[in-house]
């Protein structure tokens, strides 16, 4: 979807720490889960420092997202069950 938006974007995938969605996405039957990300500096302190963009970007890429969801796309994250 960044792609096709012409949004900037890094793809990662983390070898240590997390997010809650590392629970998220095992309880009760399972619950699809996406973590979104804008890159930032001291994120364990009072002060995170982001840059304006990149959190501009994110937004416009979750609403990209949303509008690209329909039935059949929500039916399918969970038709593994």
């Amino acid at each position: 979807i960044a792609r096709s938006e012409g949004i900037p974007h890094q793809i990662t995938v983390r070898r240590s720490g997390g997010t809650d969605a590392g629970s998220f996405h095992l309880a009760n039957h399972g619950i699809p889960s996406i973590v979104l990300g804008v890159p930032a500096r001291y994120i364990h302190t009072h002060n995170a420092i982001i840059d304006l963009n990149d959190h501009l970007h994110m937004i416009s890429l979750v609403i990209s997202l949303v509008r690209r969801l329909d039935q059949a796309t929500v039916e399918s994250l969970s038709a593994y069950l």
